[in-house]
């Protein structure tokens, strides 16, 4: 990014401290972290509930800074050149859209309870079979991963692919907003954040804020197989996909395969098959998304084949691990809720192996009320499926074994209060030949537990 220092003043409606220091100076990129060396940048100091980043101001001249944003209208360090904003957090937002509004190429927007990263990465890969994808980098999908995000876009992008997540209401407002994206896309509405947002109601409804934002001729992309959105959403500048066959985009004949899932996709141009290289049913549904997307653009079959195939698990999102001692981990331990867990289990009952089939199964967080009966709700379908064991880690997941009881099922359950417990008798717990999925929520640091099942010998 290049904007003028006169440029950023002029579009914030904010007033410089120290107006002598601007000259012409360019601002190159845009930084929160008083961390990072970054040359020729602008330091937005932030605040929330525990931090206030305007205490190091006095810190990032020396990191390359050449001016900061203050909600104080005082010079900390008057080698900055410093502008007073009343909110800071507001302007980073503000900033964004103004630098992104410069920059032209259409905006696609992904949020939902589940599957907007995996989804994100599937469009952005296809579509990267005829444009230059600009895309959300790591977990920077909120109010201040996303207008860094648009930071990074360039003249030369031709697409953008944006993630935006939230765990309260008006924060998708925000992003919308400010990304004013061209096609908003909703995953589903499952049961995240439930504990700040109520109820699945409340859930959708702070889902559709991204609508708030979107264009006034743009698309909107809905999972069909979810009533909720189905009703929610005018039918007007709708696509919808699924798995039942009154979408526009839908699948048939989905065959299941270790580390793949094999479907016949139908959308309004065309009919193909297409092998997606990771498993589960909810990759045809994300699948199903980019494929639209791409139609949207006017992609041909085999570019949208080669980019589908071209696919690769992002690190503890589904990521299949094995390992020289003949473990196979199935590491999907991002994040967690009753959907996508019930979803990674299935992908484990299709794994083909000669060994077990376990289950490691930790806390879903932030669940409120509705906790025990999403983890037991859990358990009741891990009942039905062929799996052999399943471990249960922390005080919340104990509920998935009363699940598994209930459904009066073969399938084995032990309970552990800590990790540490499991991690203690690791090898007795996990033989050579097992498959094993690892699914909790991310405060529940499961990619410890792969790491050790990596190092574990049973040489002797």
């Amino acid at each position: 990014m290049t904007l003028h220092i006169e440029e950023i003043i002029n579009c914030l409606n904010a007033k410089c401290l120290n107006p002598d220091k601007i000259g012409n100076t360019l601002i190159t990129q845009v930084n929160t972290d008083s961390r990072k060396q970054i040359e020729n940048s602008l330091f937005v100091p932030l605040k929330g509930e525990n931090f206030d980043g305007h205490q190091y101001i006095i810190d990032v001249f020396n990191k390359g800074a050449v001016a900061t944003l203050t909600s104080n209208e005082t010079i900390i360090d008057d080698r900055l050149i410093t502008i007073f904003v009343p909110d800071t957090n507001k302007a980073l937002l503000d900033l964004a859209k103004y630098y992104s509004s410069t920059l032209e190429r259409p905006i696609v927007a992904i949020t939902g309870s589940v599957g907007k990263t995996t989804t994100k990465e599937l469009v952005s890969v296809v579509l990267a079979q005829k444009f230059k994808v600009h895309k959300t980098q790591g977990n920077y999908n909120n109010e201040i991963g996303l207008p860094l995000t648009l930071f990074n876009a360039t003249k030369e992008d031709e697409i953008s692919v944006v993630e935006m997540g939230m765990n309260h209401f008006g924060e998708i407002r925000n992003l919308t907003l400010t990304a004013t994206p061209d096609i908003a896309i909703i995953t589903n509405i499952g049961t995240s954040h439930i504990e700040n947002l109520g109820s699945r109601e409340g859930i959708l409804k702070a889902k559709l804020e991204i609508l708030e934002g979107l264009k006034p001729d743009g698309l909107v992309i809905i999972n069909g197989d979810e009533p909720l959105l189905t009703n929610a959403v005018d039918p007007k500048n709708r696509i919808t996909y699924g798995l039942d066959n009154s979408n526009m985009y839908y699948a048939t004949e989905i065959t299941h395969h270790s580390t793949s899932v094999e479907a016949i996709l139908h959308t309004p141009k065309q009919t193909f098959t297409v092998n997606i290289p990771s498993p589960g049913e909810h990759m045809v549904r994300n699948t199903l998304v980019a494929v639209a997307v791409a139609e949207h653009f006017d992609m041909s079959i085999d570019a949208i084949i080669e980019g589908i195939q071209g696919y690769k698990s992002e690190k503890m999102r589904s990521q299949i691990d094995t390992y020289k001692n003949g473990i196979t981990v199935i590491d999907d331990s991002y994040n967690a809720s009753a959907d996508s867990m019930i979803a990674g289990l299935n992908v484990l009952s299709n794994y083909q192996t000669l060994g077990r089939k376990i289950a490691v199964l930790g806390d879903m967080l932030e669940l409120g009320e509705h906790s025990y009966v999403l983890h037991k709700q859990v358990g009741e379908e891990a009942g039905k499926l062929p799996i052999d064991i399943i471990y249960t880690i922390g005080k919340q997941a104990l509920a998935i074994g009363d699940g598994v009881k209930a459904h009066q099922t073969e399938v084995k359950t032990i309970h552990f209060e800590t990790q540490a417990q499991f991690l203690e008798q690791l090898s007795t717990h996990i033989l050579p030949a097992d498959v094993v999925l690892l699914k909790a929520s991310r405060g529940m640091q499961f990619e410890k537990i792969n790491e050790a099942i990596g190092r574990v010998s049973y040489d002797g």
